[in-house]
């Protein structure tokens, strides 16, 4: 359960201390899965093997062992349903906040690498947050505060009143004293308010504070959050200004990738599979495909290793139009078609491919492919309750199918002659 935190200041000026006096409502904490009255697991059989933890575990510089960590966990774990009981002091082995927040950070990665989400080791990571914090970690303290000002901003949750004005207390006091994360947590809470000039302050902030001293500011995730920022700024200048400012676009995008990539290097919990490096590749892509099309593919191959869709149909125009490789734009296409066999662009892609190449049997095969997904669209177009996300893709893609049919009418007559 998320507890009331940090009722004092502490008379440290450079570190905010926690006091747990009560409890939240339960209408204030929804983001925390409530799992109380379930029999729990054991531990060991929802983590990954020793070997796997070990290897996060040097990944992410713990100054612990796994046998120094795995008794902390446990006790943590099996008093989630009575935090009110857990004791660090008792176990023989001495742990401080910092080491706390380095198990939360090892239980993201294991989030990464089985791509799953667990309940249980969901809120054995929540609690990891609450001891931190009760134990003055500024960090833990910029999250449980933000998602107390999240929950009412963003989410239009019921919040208490004074929970949400102590919240805004502790992010002012962590303000003052340049906490980096609260900078960065206070940018994401700009962007999902949709005040992206005031996100790109906070950010530069961040940015700026964790320059000066990446070991004792940035904390844990510094690569990921900074991976983050830099491609929120590099999307901000492609595609929120009136007036695009592509060269910071690229200088921005650019800078998302290097820094994912050096929290890659030699790690088994890193790779291109991260979101924002994998959208930024896709981004570069595009804002080169006019004066670089070489480069252009390199990014766009890459965003398509990790199964973005729209690199791998940019990729099959790309090889099709700008370099007239006919044949490894199919194997684009198709790949694209594995993803989503009704993909309307690899559809027309592949139709027109066979037509540079006189293959008139297989663009008729594509032909009548886009027949049939128009006529189908034109059935579906009757059905007069469907969901908004569904109707705006049949409208797209009957556009599209309009478009083709106008636009290819010729080759269209040449195909049916050939054929028949």
């Amino acid at each position: 359960m998320l507890r009331q935190f940090l009722r004092n200041a502490s008379s440290n000026p450079t570190k905010v201390t926690a006091s747990i006096t009560s409890t939240l409502s339960p209408s204030t904490n929804n983001s925390h899965v409530n799992t109380s009255k379930t029999q729990r697991p054991e531990l060991l059989t929802i983590l990954p093997s020793k070997r796997i933890l070990n290897r996060i575990l040097f990944d992410i510089d713990s100054q612990l062992t796994y046998k120094q960590m795995m008794p902390i966990l446990n006790h943590i774990y099996n008093n989630l349903s009575t935090p009110e009981s857990i004791n660090l002091t008792q176990l023989k082995i001495q742990s401080s906040s910092y080491d706390l927040m380095k198990f939360k950070k090892l239980l993201q990665e294991i989030r990464k690498v089985t791509n799953s989400i667990n309940v249980h080791l969901l809120d054995l990571e929540n609690e990891l947050i609450e001891q931190s914090a009760e134990l003055g970690n500024n960090d833990a303290i910029s999250i449980l505060a933000f998602e107390t000002i999240r929950k009412r901003q963003i989410l239009k949750e019921i919040v208490d009143e004074e929970d949400y004005k102590h919240a805004n207390e502790l992010i002012k006091q962590l303000i003052d004293i340049n906490h980096p994360l609260v900078f960065k947590m206070a940018g994401d809470l700009s962007w999902e308010l949709n005040q992206p000039n005031q996100a790109i302050e906070y950010w530069q902030n961040y940015i700026d504070l964790v320059n000066k001293d990446k070991r004792g500011g940035g904390g844990d995730d510094y690569d990921d959050h900074l991976c983050q920022i830099y491609y929120n700024m590099g999307y901000y200048y492609f595609t929120y200004l009136k007036h695009p400012k592509l060269s910071l676009a690229k200088l921005n995008f650019q800078k998302c990738i290097n820094h994912g990539s050096s929290n890659v290097s030699g790690s088994s919990t890193g790779s291109n599979s991260n979101e924002f490096i994998v959208k930024s590749h896709f981004y570069l892509g595009q804002l080169y495909v006019n004066n670089n099309p070489k480069l252009s593919k390199y990014h766009w191959e890459i965003a398509s290793s990790s199964g973005l869709k729209d690199s791998i149909i940019n990729l099959g125009f790309l090889e099709m139009n700008c370099f007239q490789n006919y044949h490894l734009a199919i194997e684009w296409f198709k790949l694209g078609m594995e993803l989503n066999p009704s993909e309307v662009q690899c559809l027309i892609g592949l139709f027109d491919a066979y037509i540079a190449l006189q293959n008139w049997k297989s663009a008729n095969i594509y032909l009548s492919k886009l027949n049939k997904l128009f006529e189908t669209i034109a059935e579906k177009k009757k059905t007069s309750e469907l969901p908004e996300n569904i109707k705006s893709s049949i409208i797209y893609n009957e556009s599209m199918l309009k478009t083709f049919h106008q636009t290819r009418l010729n080759d269209i007559k040449l195909v049916t002659s050939k054929i028949v």
